[in-house]
């Protein structure tokens, strides 16, 4: 009897640990006019992020794949989205880190109501539109980061939990001011009618509109900063990291990568005492 009892404690262990998997995906650019054909993006230091964030999350026991510079093309995000897909378990942790350009995308769907979406921006995508030469193809929009983060959260079903960072911004410029000021992201939004992009200044940064379902994992969104402002990076140590990055590694370094997302409000607290980070506002978006 007690040798089939400590079989049953055994297997129920074991499910239990096998139930809490931990998985990442690390997007992170930093040179993108050395691959970008038709120019427009000022460099950033998206891979330091990267650099620093995979052996944070490796000491938590999480499977971290990671896409650099010329490997973040759209291709290979879609791809590297669909691999992990294919891996995700019931019940697992998974984390999804964009440090590159962002990109506000004239909405040709209709589900926006200021007529435009937010892109991530891969490494192969063009800061501009033109006719039968670029035309938006390898920008990264919201429409679809969606279809994978719900296609993961099916997967991973109501005992899984997803965290989606963006450390890019919408509403920047496309140049570097003083040594310091890098800022991811341009005030051109991506257009094929030649509309102007005007960022809404609003309270609150509703970008994503986040489904709740019986059958979906939860999900939360975390932002560098609201629609209108920009995303600038800070120097530490030397080195230039985007804001939201750094704090989240400073956090997690310490704290482990679970479904208890409370750590995400200690990374808003020390952001807002930032003086660097003065006029930029962490977003958070939660799946009820």
């Amino acid at each position: 009897m007690k040798r089939i009892l400590f079989i049953v404690t055994i297997s129920i262990f074991t499910q239990l640990v096998m139930a809490q998997n931990k998985r990442a995906l690390l997007v992170g650019i930093s040179d993108y006019q050395c691959v970008n054909k038709y120019g427009g993006w000022n460099n950033i230091h998206g891979k330091n992020d990267i650099d620093m964030l995979c052996p944070t999350l490796k000491k938590w026991g999480a499977s971290v794949s990671c896409l650099y510079d010329k490997g973040a093309t759209k291709t290979g995000i879609d791809k590297a989205l669909k691999v992990l897909i294919s891996q995700c378990k019931t019940g697992d942790i998974v984390y999804l880190h964009f440090s590159t350009h962002g990109q506000p995308f004239e909405d040709e769907s209709g589900d926006e109501d200021d007529g435009w979406d937010e892109s991530i921006v891969p490494v192969d995508a063009p800061i501009e539109y033109t006719k039968g030469k670029y035309e938006g193809e390898n920008h990264l929009i919201d429409d679809e980061l969606h279809e994978y983060c719900t296609r993961i959260r099916k997967v991973i079903g109501t005992k899984g939990m997803l965290y989606v960072v963006i450390d890019a911004c919408h509403a920047g410029k496309a140049s570097m001011g003083i040594e310091d000021d890098v800022i991811r992201g341009t005030k051109a939004g991506f257009t094929r009618s030649g509309k102007y992009y005007r960022p809404q200044k609003l309270e609150k940064g509703n970008y994503y509109n986040i489904p709740s379902s019986p059958s979906l994992g939860k999900v939360v969104f975390i932002e560098a900063c609201r629609s209108h402002q920009v995303n600038k990076e800070i120097v530490e140590g030397g080195k230039h990291f985007g804001a939201l990055s750094y704090y989240i590694n400073r956090v997690l370094s310490n704290h482990e990568l679970s479904k208890d997302s409370k750590w995400i409000g200690t990374v808003k607290e020390m952001m807002e005492k930032d003086p660097r980070l003065i006029n930029q506002n962490l977003v958070m978006e939660y799946s009820k």
